[in-house]
């Protein structure tokens, strides 16, 4: 896969492990370190078919207590079973380390287990005030699961990358390079779990959390976002780890972890299920089937078991599969509604659900009637829109905000398929498309012009690949004529769609009742605005370095004064998309300062602006953008003949 991928996002810290349940753990529990060739029953296998009730994991990103509180309160109601208590704060003391460097920017999303339980081996190196923060965000939500009778999941990264330090301290614990070679400065490396000391460290963490949260179904992203593990053929800078155990058996390797986060559990009188999930998995399916005939019960990769199964079906998205980049609210009611029936066709899987928000009153009616089993298919599918937007809507307005919600969510599927990464993340928030100005020559931008985004930017290699604006992470996913051509073209597709309903929002009567549905309806128009906004900034941005391609810049133009004559195509071109993405700034300027409902996703202070996250000052960065393209909007004469006429 070209990029850091299926990670989750906070509504203020953009990204905690909570939506990460995309990868869920296998069903079943039974002491993984139980060697299964003594063909003898396991100890806890007694809670073998306890454990294997169907399950509902509930997750969602939520920053406050309160917020949890109400979270959990409706997936309670919904028949939850479990609720992910692992979305925590960024560790931003890991960019802190070295703020030249973007790539800790993936790693400091994800919860890890060390960055919780900090082993005495560890404390030299690893901020214990930022861990205990942590542990007591963990207690505090088991709490109140306990009070509603629910059970705690958690969902993170492991085998984490671990700081320079430890690994000079403990030279036999470094494990494989994990970065991404063209989005990092310098390599990165995870703990090798062939050590046995290492699994120690990790079983001990794990017994020490659940005897304080207990916790009996764990979930790791692994072989992305500054994670690991040894040899692994998935690993970005290729298979690589320490010579000595090169030719351990992988499958080994794998199970050897996983039984020892059970055994961490079955220490604090637990029986846990543990899963991993490949974040850049499709080269490593090969890897996988070797690891499939070794699991132990309760193990489970990349959504398999041992005996092939999928143990989850997975109902929502995190941030990075939400199509839609910085904009909140955005609703995806076909999604969701065919996530939901093959969910209920799939009676022998367990259901991990991911919200957004806290408050998402357009997918709570939809679960509602899954629940109670409306007709499979197609036609059960839109059965259930349509009672949902009678619910939102009343009944005599069903019908027109049903075809709504519909356009809305073909378009987000539309924008969704334009590449590998999601455009209106990697492109709108990571390379910061949406507050960077559009200039022919950006090497030559001030620090005042350019260090409110480039301190913000995505781009490890060099301030020439920075300048690109499509450049993303160090993969052109958007290249020449031809991609722009076809870019743009499923951009305005989509933007069609949208336009319409915004058009049809704008003559839906006001709700008649408070609450969080009306909430919902009036906060609605504008935010699909503000996707329109983001997608014709894409569609700009992407035409614009187009432009700039098909250029030649070692040659300036030869102008004459003959009258009448045309300036170069070029010219005309670029003129008109400068023009275009300076009135589509100011509208967003005015629809952000003019909309109290929160509409793009933004720091809570300036101090928590990273590049996964807008400041607060956005609309202030959007006007220094758009100052910016005015300022050098005839730069443009430099490149190409003006027009005589």
């Amino acid at each position: 896969m070209p990029s850091d991928s299926n990670r989750c996002c906070t509504r203020r810290s953009l990204l905690g492990a909570a939506s990460l349940f995309l990868a869920p753990a296998g069903a079943g529990s039974r002491a993984g370190l139980w060697a299964s060739s003594t063909g003898q029953a396991p100890p806890g296998a007694g809670k073998l078919a306890e454990s294997r009730k169907k399950k509902r994991v509930f997750s969602c990103p939520a920053p406050r207590l309160e917020d949890f509180r109400r979270f959990a309160g409706q997936a309670a109601q919904l028949g939850a079973t479990h609720v992910v208590i692992s979305d925590l704060p960024k560790s931003r003391w890991q960019w802190e380390l070295d703020r030249s460097d973007p790539y800790p920017n993936w790693g400091m999303l994800m919860p890890t287990l060390f960055k919780i339980i900090v082993p005495p081996e560890l404390k030299p190196f690893l901020p214990a005030d930022y861990a205990d923060k942590n542990l007591a965000i963990i207690k505090s939500r088991v709490a109140l699961l306990k009070e509603l009778g629910l059970q705690a999941a958690f969902s993170g990264k492991e085998p984490a990358w671990l700081p320079e330090a430890v690994y000079r301290a403990h030279p036999d614990w470094r494990g494989p390079r994990c970065e991404h070679p063209r989005r990092a400065r310098k390599p990165y490396y995870a703990p090798c779990i062939d050590r046995p000391e290492v699994l120690r460290l990790y079983r001990q963490a794990i017994a020490e959390l659940c005897r304080h949260a207990p916790i009996e179904s764990f979930s790791f992203l692994t072989n992305d976002s500054g994670g690991g593990i040894c040899w692994s053929v998935s690993l970005y800078p290729g298979q690589n780890g320490p010579s000595w155990c090169q030719s351990r058996s992988y499958a080994s390797r794998v199970v050897g972890f996983l039984s020892a986060i059970q055994a961490g559990a079955r220490d604090a009188g637990l029986e846990a299920d543990v899963s991993l999930y490949y974040g850049s998995g499709v080269i490593s399916q090969t890897e996988v089937n070797s690891v499939l005939p070794s699991l132990e019960p309760g193990q489970s990769i990349n959504q398999q078991t041992r005996e092939g199964r999928q143990p989850y079906r997975t109902i929502g998205y995190t941030f990075y599969d939400n199509g839609v980049g910085p904009v909140l609210g955005i609703p995806q009611v076909g999604r969701i509604a065919e996530q939901l029936d093959l969910a209920q066709r799939d009676a022998a899987a367990h259901a991990s659900f991911s919200f957004a928000l806290p408050e998402w009153p357009c997918y709570l009616p939809l679960i509602r009637t899954y629940r109670q089993k409306p007709p499979a298919g197609i036609l059960g599918q839109m059965q259930a829109i349509r009672a949902l937007a009678a619910e939102l809507a009343g009944e005599a307005h069903a019908d027109a905000f049903m075809e709504i919600l519909l356009r809305i969510d073909r378009a987000v599927q539309i924008v969704r398929s334009i590449g590998p990464d999601p455009v209106l993340l990697v492109g709108t928030v990571n390379q910061r498309w949406l507050t960077r100005p559009l200039v022919p020559f950006p090497m030559e931008l001030t620090s005042e012009e350019k260090d409110y985004y480039r301190r913000f930017q995505f781009q490890a290699n060099s301030e020439e690949e920075a300048a690109d604006l499509m450049n993303l992470q160090g993969f052109e996913m958007i290249n020449g004529y031809s991609g722009s051509l076809l870019a743009a073209g499923w951009l305005e597709q989509a933007l069609g769609l949208l336009r319409a309903a915004a058009e049809d929002l704008g003559r839906m009567p006001a709700p008649a009742n408070k609450g969080e549905a009306s909430d919902f309806l009036v906060g609605l128009a504008p935010r699909v605005k503000a996707l329109i906004a983001c997608c014709r900034n894409a569609k700009n941005v992407i035409q614009y370095q187009d432009i700039l391609d098909r250029t030649d810049y070692r040659r300036p133009p030869r102008e004459q004064n003959i009258y009448p004559m045309d300036g170069d195509q070029l010219l005309r071109e670029i003129q008109i998309v400068t023009r275009q993405e300076i009135d589509n700034t100011s509208e967003l300027i005015s629809l952000l300062e003019s909309t109290r409902v929160p509409l793009l996703e933004t720091a809570t202070v300036a101090e928590e602006e990273d590049i996964f996250l807008f400041g607060p000052d956005l609309a202030e960065q959007l006007r220094k953008k758009a100052d910016t393209m005015l300022r050098h909007q005839l730069d443009v004469h430099r490149l190409y003949r003006r027009r005589q006429g």
